[in-house]
């Protein structure tokens, strides 16, 4: 198993800064070089970028680096959504209100054939209250123009069709998404899959690798914002406490059909101690946490961390640390064209990119590069000067 790499980031407004480390074990990267304004236009755009670099140099930090892995200084050109397309939460929420399941765009092919380049199909697991298409509509056709085989289920919805998943028992959830992992298998004929998760889809698939799948089928395990030790809900669970109501309020999700959201309110149910008892990892399996600061569901966000077992590794990450201006939330970072890139080098560790930063907002944070700072919240930004004021000049909906 390599350790983990590290993430090395350049702006597209900004003279390229040294690269941000992802954890403390990640090696020490120093990238300096020009960006021509023409090329930042167009990556801006969401155009091929092209960067020159002058000079890049990987430095050990106490771990060495897989023999042969350089990171290529050239930032992956993202898919730029056409016209029309979700590219935000808040837009995929409205279209799954009233198609709870339609496919996330690029995903669910089953006549896709993993390339020799991407053997390992993805997998995206969503959310509590939330459905593969709400979820996933930024990063799956990101993936798939990227040359991966995507799919997304629907899970965890204990009363049929809903476009509020991921609710029912998580045990039971699991063996839904055991059998999923199986299908896309037996359809690909793929030895090794990789799977994507978000909030509860990110503890789930770290149970369905380490404690249902079949050893050395999950090679990658990805999760974002995920809930691994349960989480306080930005201290509402505690309040509850204190006030003496957390009881009935488990109660009354229990009567409804939803034990999801009170499970993950106590890390000692039985989904968490089958997860987390006997070690957090399993050998042979790349595991990645993403982490935003500004997470108002998996909270506190560090929670989200885990630690490697014997023959594991584990990488980690705060958001903010690799990219400073992504103030993506929960229900954002699924969106983020960071987050994404960050994803991207994880499933192929072997071509890692430099990562270029991009700035995102909470909620309306989209996958569409022209759509920097969110249109509704644009205005607002222009006349209070709100949030990041040298973001002036970078959002192209400010003009």
């Amino acid at each position: 198993m390599r350790p983990p790499i590290t993430h090395p980031t350049t702006s597209g407004d900004d003279p390229p800064q040294t690269p941000s480390l992802a954890s403390p074990a990640a090696l020490s990267t120093k990238a300096a070089g020009v960006v021509r304004s023409s090329a930042r236009r167009r990556i801006l755009s969401g155009a091929v970028a092209t960067v020159l670099v002058a000079t890049t140099s990987l430095l050990t930090a106490g771990a060495a680096q897989g023999v042969g892995v350089t990171v290529d200084p050239t930032p992956r050109a993202l898919r730029l959504p056409p016209p029309g397309e979700d590219s935000n939460v808040a837009a995929a929420i409205k279209t799954s209100l009233d198609d709870p399941t339609r496919d996330p765009t690029g995903a669910n092919d089953w006549s896709c054939q993993p390339s020799a380049a991407h053997p390992e199909p993805v997998i995206l697991l969503h959310g509590t209250w939330e459905c593969a298409y709400e979820n996933w509509n930024g990063l799956a056709p990101i993936l798939k123009d990227q040359g991966y085989c995507v799919y997304a289920l629907n899970y965890g919805a204990p009363n049929g069709v809903s476009p509020f998943n991921a609710v029912g028992d998580m045990v039971q959830a699991a063996d839904e998404i055991t059998a999923f992992v199986q299908r896309v298998v037996q359809t690909t004929g793929a030895e090794h899959v990789a799977l994507v998760g978000h909030s509860q889809g990110g503890a789930q698939a770290r149970y369905v690798t380490n404690l249902l799948l079949p050893r050395g089928l999950v090679t990658k395990v990805i999760a974002l914002g995920p809930t691994n030790h349960g989480t306080t809900l930005s201290g509402l669970t505690r309040l509850a406490t204190v006030m003496g109501v957390k009881k009935v309020a488990f109660s009354v999700l229990n009567a409804l059909d939803m034990p999801a959201a009170a499970q993950q309110g106590n890390p000692k149910s039985p989904f968490y101690v089958n997860l987390n008892g006997n070690g957090e990892t399993i050998p042979g399996v790349d595991y990645t946490v993403i982490a935003t600061k500004h997470d108002e569901i998996s909270t506190p966000y560090k929670r989200a961390f885990i630690t490697a077992g014997p023959g594991a590794t584990v990488d980690n990450i705060t958001l903010q640390d690799v990219c400073r201006k992504d103030l993506s939330d929960h229900f954002s970072m699924s969106y983020s064209k960071n987050v994404a890139q960050i994803v991207l080098n994880k499933l192929d560790p072997e071509h890692p990119h430099a990562i270029l930063c991009y700035p995102q907002l909470p909620i309306l944070g989209s996958t569409n590069a022209k759509d920097r700072c969110g249109f509704i919240l644009a205005p607002i930004i222009r006349f209070m000067g709100l949030l990041l004021p040298n973001w002036r000049g970078q959002c192209s909906s400010l003009g």
